[in-house]
């Protein structure tokens, strides 16, 4: 089926319309317009016009070339005559096809953009001014046709130099404050549209994982093997951005190096893993009978050293009498010992401050040792602190609690790995915790020569909703299951931003593909309101949503179409 493009819907025709029909569309929309009071609408419908009238041209022209070079009709069978046949007329010459300026300055364009890939934004915007200074482009269908091609070159994925012209052409044709001229621009426009969506949520990060992330992106436009360090530091915010912002990746960036960077990390990981030696002994489990003869002699041997050493101060004290200096030891021993039996009854009851007492002559014990074990790691300090980013989601479900992590920092304080210790019984606030201690920077702990090691440590990131956030009253009681028509508008409505006053209350629908875990994959326009203002805010929440919610058995439908309104009924 032949996609139709924006500005044919907007005057509600098919792909296929002729100038005839685009005319009548148009005079029937003018009428329902005021110039005056509606100027923004009525140069929108200009627009819409002209790009049609100019579709219906291109169409007309390339039937008229066809028809011209088709083959003529085959000759009837001649009737019976004796006259001699005429000789046949030669074949008629097949019409040169009418020359596409607009198609030349674009073909010209995309070889220069082969050769010499753009270095700089200045540079691209540049090279949009010079092209569009061509007197072939001064037609306003032509300009369009332009415009659409350029979105079009960006759409079909990152060549070197792309990421520049992206940053030209949002400012050049005004396509971030404007979404409804990208999406008259069909399918492309939608690409472009999303990747602007997902370039805004990468720019809401904070500064300093947000300027380390387009470090690396641009270390992954230029190579697809990376020094260890720049792997080790830098495949987690690539891996992170191809996750959460896909699209506007695929456009600025070389997503095919992703791949090479996987399999360099993990060629790194088997170079570091320790091998067997082939040359070491193999080793027998089985004990032959020589052995445990052998084993034995030695254990008694070494229980006959150890009564013999324990003997040794007794005969010694046997040996030689006491003197009056250890007489009178033992003798304070004893009245102390005393002392402390008579005092025992005025001693506190707490077990914590009992006395143990023992016989003048009894040998001193040695207090029992607690077995060692792991000691906690400390708590860390930062010399930037994480700031974790309240999940949306969690948020509107009254989804709160504290997560244990522990983190391992470099000598530098960098956070290179993260554990959960004790999680907060929901995987979104988990996770967030995770991504911003990875952000943070740790006061680095000193070893013995006075220099920063890498070593563990604890830190605890808590997500407590706001009294803003809880619904009104002293307690949180449960809220009411909703139905799931309920969640996913509770998931779209907070990310709709539209003020303008329109006429009624139009319905714009939606068709959304949907992946297993509820992430949006495409959205499509199955019909428009009326209002390509609100089509267009509408488009705009339905990408910021990013996920649609499960359903109660914890799947989601592949295919959903959604309806929304600028006006809740």
């Amino acid at each position: 089926m032949t996609e139709v493009p924006g500005f044919l819907l907007e005057l509600g025709l098919r792909a296929d319309a002729d100038e005839r029909a685009v005319r009548r569309a148009y005079a029937v929309q003018l009428k329902q317009l005021d110039q005056a009071a509606q100027p923004l609408q009525f140069q929108q419908l200009r627009e819409a016009y002209e790009a049609a009238l100019h579709w219906a041209r291109q169409a007309r022209d390339v039937q008229e070339a066809e028809a011209a070079q088709a083959p003529p009709p085959p000759p009837s069978p001649p009737e019976a005559v004796v006259e001699a046949a005429p000789e046949p007329a030669p074949p008629p010459v097949p019409a040169e096809p009418r020359p596409d300026p607009v198609r030349d300055i674009l073909v010209a364009l995309d070889t220069r953009l082969q050769q010499e890939p753009l270095r700089s934004v200045p540079e691209a915007t540049a090279l949009l001014e010079h092209t569009l200074e061509d007197p072939r482009l001064l037609d306003m269908d032509a300009r369009f046709l332009f415009e659409a091609n350029i979105a079009h070159l960006l759409a079909c994925g990152w060549r070197p130099g792309h990421e520049h012209l992206f940053e030209a052409a949002l400012v050049f044709f005004d396509w971030r404050t404007d979404s409804a001229r990208l999406l008259r621009l069909g399918q492309a426009g939608q690409v472009v549209d999303r990747a602007i969506v997902e370039q805004d949520a990468q720019g809401l990060q904070a500064p300093l994982a947000r300027d380390s992330q387009l470090e690396y992106l641009e270390l992954l436009r230029r190579t697809a093997r990376p020094e260890p360090r720049a792997l080790a530091l830098g495949l987690g915010p690539v891996m992170h951005a191809a996750a959460h912002y896909p699209t506007w990746l695929r456009l600025t960036s070389n997503t095919a190096n992703i791949e090479a960077w996987n399999e360099r990390n993990a060629d790194l990981a088997r170079a570091s893993a320790p091998r067997a030696n082939p040359k070491a002994p193999v080793y027998d489990d089985s004990v032959s009978t020589s052995q445990m003869v052998t084993w034995f002699l030695a254990f008694c041997g070494v229980v006959l050293l150890i009564v013999l050493l324990k003997a040794a101060p007794t005969w010694e004290t046997r040996k030689t009498p006491p003197t009056a200096r250890e007489l009178a030891g033992r003798a304070g021993a004893a009245a102390m010992a005393d002392a402390l039996r008579n005092s025992r009854t005025q001693l506190p009851s707490d077990p914590s401050l009992d006395v143990l007492t023992r016989a003048p002559n009894a040998p001193a014990m040695s207090a029992p040792q607690r077995p060692s074990i792991e000691p906690d790691p400390p708590a860390a300090r930062y010399t930037s602190a994480p700031r974790p980013i309240y999940p949306a989601l969690s948020k509107r479900l009254g989804e709160q609690g504290t997560v244990t992590l522990k983190v391992r920092a470099d000598a530098q304080g960098a956070v290179s790995d993260a554990v959960v210790l004790q999680g907060s019984g929901y995987a979104r606030l988990d996770n967030a915790a995770i991504d911003a201690v990875r952000e943070a920077r740790v006061v680095p702990r000193k070893g013995t020569d006075s220099r920063s090691v890498g070593a563990w440590y604890k830190a605890s990131i808590q997500f407590t909703l706001n009294d803003a956030d809880r619904p009104a009253g002293t307690a949180t009681p449960p809220a009411p299951r909703r139905s799931y028509g309920e969640r996913v508008t509770a998931a779209v409505r907070p990310n709709i931003a539209f003020s303008n006053d329109v006429p009624g209350n139009p319905a714009v629908e939606y068709t959304l593909a949907l992946r297993p875990d509820g992430r949006i994959m495409d959205a499509r326009l199955s019909k428009a309101s009326g209002v390509p203002e609100w089509d267009a805010a509408a488009l705009r929440a339905i990408l910021r949503t990013d996920r649609m919610p499960l359903t109660d058995d914890g799947t989601v439908p592949s295919t959903m179409v959604l309806v929304l309104r600028p006006k809740l009924q």
